[in-house]
């Protein structure tokens, strides 16, 4: 059974263990209005660390800590037969709220539903690799949303949601890997899969 594990200097089958997953990359028709919009709303708000625009995604299945030759001998070509029949849609935006308690946040996100066939892509994906999931993640629902910032206080205010409507459409699925930077965590591109055909207005794709 493959397991995301936390890399330790004690265990050298971990030792070089990548912290990775699977998301979809944030285009500028999206990411340059909603960092203009929050970048101009700090003040108004709670200290904040600003995601940088680069690392910005949408997160499908977090697959944590995973040896490098698991991930590439198992879990990409895992993730290829998966996503081998997947098809495009959208993701549909509403609302820039405090995350994953409005009441008691930890982050500001950008969060909004899935269409059906994306919903579908995300359900097939953590089902597939079950074996690098902890059981909790399994349980966990999925609520698609974009981190675009977080709280530097431990205990932020609660945060009123502001409507902030968007289409993501995805087209791609990226597995990221997750390396420690001066200034905090940096994202980087692994591995990329196109989806078959491209989603029209309304996040289905022609027959």
């Amino acid at each position: 059974m493959i397991r995301g594990l936390p890399a330790t200097e004690e265990d050298p089958k971990v030792a070089d263990a990548i912290r990775s997953f699977l998301a979809v990359p944030v285009g500028q028709s999206v990411a340059e209005p909603l960092m203009a919009t929050v970048n101009a709303s700090t003040h108004a708000l709670p200290s904040l660390r600003v995601t940088p625009w680069a690392n910005l995604h949408l997160t499908l299945v977090f697959l944590g800590a995973i040896p490098r030759s698991t991930l590439d001998g198992q879990v990409i070509p895992r993730v290829g037969e998966l996503l081998a029949d997947a098809r495009p849609g959208r993701i549909h935006f509403r609302q820039v709220a405090g995350f994953p308690d409005p009441g008691s946040p930890r982050h500001l996100v950008l969060e909004g539903y899935a269409s059906p066939t994306i919903e579908a892509l995300q359900r097939n994906l953590r089902e597939g690799l079950a074996e690098t999931l902890g059981d909790s993640q399994q349980e966990q629902q999925w609520r698609p949303h974009i981190t675009v910032a977080h709280f530097r206080d431990r205990r932020p205010r609660a945060i009123t949601a502001t409507p902030w409507q968007a289409e993501l459409p995805v087209a791609e699925v990226c597995l990221y890997e997750s390396e420690r930077g001066l200034h905090g965590p940096v994202y980087r591109v692994r591995e990329r899969w196109p989806l078959a055909q491209e989603p029209d207005e309304t996040g289905t794709t022609a027959p």
